[in-house]
């Protein structure tokens, strides 16, 4: 039998070899990873994608785009509006109040969501989620909600058998300032409540308990010792070494209070302290002025604007509050910036008048007292360039307390007193002024039929909520308004720069005349027989155009024909039920008289009826 191999145990230098070679192998093999994973994170890039492990309250984001996780943030969110907060207590099995996130105003904060979803950053944390390294998180998508309506959900929250804690204070009296004890409550401790309504829980149980003073005695012990510290003596306002003493009873009657728990705060009114030392100031104050324009006949001119300084009160005071034992303290001045300033002015190009309308009216009716109300509103409102104008913009609903009264207005074809009554003639004097400016006119309605005292057809009518006026100052300069009303005239001019404007317009003739009718309303209150005129007739209807060209130097810039058809001005009357025929009564005896012939005698010839002439009659007064 052969003898069998032997084998050869390694020598040492050989074992040390062969292990640097296993480590040589590991560390190339680690790198070849390492490389890998820097190529497939070089491919997505750095931001490119959510890092593994990440949810989104409670939906797996990991290896998304930002643009999928903001999506995926976003149908989350819409997920959970509907998802009810109930509220109970326990003190009452059957309270149970709900609300939705939609009905607390609530707003995800989805951008807020993407980046805590993105993070970390950087290369080692994105290798390390790329291998599986990374650690897991959860990210909460958070809400805003609209304070107004958590308060609500808060007040529902509470019953009656709640009563809020009262805070501690303090009152002043003629020759002390007394502590007014503060009282505990019962009840929900409503900034817990909040706190846990803007956490959003699917839930939440309340727990009534005494509530203990925001404010306690001895924290308005305190602000009463401040209190009396502030008024022991009098202070000055001074300025370049002479000043103006503010005296104790002064100080006393500015004293002023409000609970900042757990503390009472303690300071002065500015307007109290202002008031008794305005004058003393009055020659080193002087308020701001806008830049603005002064209109002299036909004729504008720039009005630039002026730096305001005034007493800085607030500032005074907060001095006098931080050292009561000051017997003076420095007056200290605000600066007060315009809010439009000269250059800003110049730069709107009111330069000169380049349109005027007037109409005329009856002096001393009720309506006279609207036309001047609204030019009084009108007067001094600029258009900028490009701007839009809206008549019923500008003076808002017209009511008595906006100084408006009730005078006659067409509706439905008929005269009926309204409070604002007669604006519409405001409206047809600023539509002709817009109009001769060559502005764009965008809406616009004439009356319901003519009134003599405004061209036909070139007119407006008004109403809150409709009809409308409305025009656009297309040129590139502003147009200031400037609104007259006299005891018979109201007259609107508009300045701006000409910039070659011109306009030229052509009424044609009246077409297609519609006589007025006659309307007759039964009413069974009157007399049999009895007529009582409501809206005498009036002026025929008719259909009229006209024209307007607009240049802009020696281009037409518009090109317009307008028409517009008028309603007759029909009779409004109101009539008595028909006079019932007498008829003869029987004869119920021989010494009973013959009963009177079936025919009266003859009478004189009645007068012809008569009508109002075609066309002729002149228009009820109007708005």
């Amino acid at each position: 039998m052969a003898d069998s191999p032997r084998i050869r145990p390694p020598i040492r230098g050989e074992r040390a070899l062969r292990r640097r070679r296993r480590i040589a192998l590991a560390a190339a093999l680690g790198v070849v990873a390492l490389i890998g994973v820097g190529v497939a994170f070089a491919a997505t890039g750095d931001d490119d994608v959510a890092p593994g492990g990440v949810r989104l309250d409670g939906v797996d984001v990991s290896g998304l785009s930002p643009d999928e996780v903001r999506r995926a943030a976003q149908e989350r969110a819409d997920s959970l509006m509907d998802v009810p907060l109930v509220i109970t207590r326990t003190d009452d099995p059957s309270f149970r109040v709900e609300a939705t996130r939609e009905s607390l105003g609530a707003r995800p904060r989805i951008r807020r969501a993407v980046d805590e979803v993105l993070e970390p950053r950087g290369v080692a944390g994105r290798l390390a989620s790329i291998v599986g390294l990374g650690p897991s998180r959860e990210v909460d998508l958070a809400f805003t909600l609209d304070p107004r309506r958590v308060a609500a959900l808060m007040r529902r929250a509470r019953t009656d058998a709640d009563t809020p804690p009262r805070p501690a204070g303090l009152e002043v009296g003629d020759d002390d300032i007394a502590v007014v004890a503060g009282a505990p409550g019962f009840g929900i401790d409503t900034v817990a409540l909040r706190a846990r309504i803007l956490a959003l829980p699917e839930s939440i149980v309340l727990t009534p308990a005494e509530l203990p003073p925001p404010v306690t005695d001895a924290a308005a012990a305190e602000a009463r010792a401040r209190a009396l510290a502030l008024t022991d003596q009098p202070v000055s306002v001074t300025l370049q070494g002479r000043g103006v003493a503010i005296e104790t009873p002064v100080l006393r009657d500015a004293l002023r209070f409000s609970p900042d728990p757990p503390d009472l705060a303690v300071t002065l009114d500015p307007d109290t302290l202002y008031a008794d030392i305005a004058s003393a100031f009055s020659t080193r104050e002087q308020p701001a002025r806008d830049a603005g324009f002064r209109i002299s006949g036909s004729s504008v001119r720039l009005v630039p604007s002026r730096i305001g300084r005034s007493l800085d009160m607030p500032a005074i005071v907060e001095a006098i509050v931080a050292d009561p034992s000051a017997t003076a303290v420095r007056a200290r001045f605000k600066v007060g910036r315009p809010e439009r300033t000269t250059a800003e002015a110049k730069a709107l190009r009111i330069t000169e008048l380049v349109s005027e309308y007037s109409t005329s009216y009856n002096c001393c009716e009720p309506r006279v007292t609207n036309i001047q109300r609204a030019a009084e509103m009108l007067d001094g409102t600029i258009i900028p360039a490009g701007g839009r104008f809206s008549l019923n913009e500008a003076l808002g609903p017209r009511t008595p307390e906006g100084g408006f009264v009730e005078a006659p207005q067409i509706a439905a074809g008929r005269l009926e007193d309204a409070v604002g009554g007669g604006v519409s003639q405001v409206a047809t004097t600023i539509f002709n002024a817009a109009f001769f400016a060559g502005l764009e006119i965008v809406t616009h309605t004439p009356h319901q039929f003519w009134i003599a005292r405004y061209p036909q057809g070139r007119e407006a009518t008004l109403s809150y909520g409709g009809p409308e006026l409305v025009f656009v100052n297309d040129w590139p300069a502003a147009v200031l308004v400037s609104a007259r009303a006299d005891a018979n005239t109201v007259t609107v001019r508009f300045f701006s720069s000409k910039l070659g404007r011109r306009v030229a317009t052509e009424t044609g003739e009246p077409t297609d005349p519609v006589e007025p009718e006659t309307i007759e309303t039964l009413d069974s209150s009157l007399e049999p027989g009895e007529r009582v005129v409501e809206q005498e007739r009036g002026g025929a209807g008719f259909t009229i155009s006209y024209t307007r060209t607009v240049w802009d130097g020696d281009t037409v810039k518009r090109d317009e024909r307008y028409t517009w058809r008028y309603g007759a001005v029909d009779e409004y009357v109101t009539v008595g039920p028909p006079e019932r025929e007498e008829r003869p009564r029987p004869r119920t005896g021989e010494d009973e008289p013959d009963a009177p012939p079936a025919t009266a005698p003859d009478a004189p010839d009645a007068p012809p009826a008569t009508t109002a002439p075609s066309g002729g009659g002149p228009a009820a007064p109007p708005p």
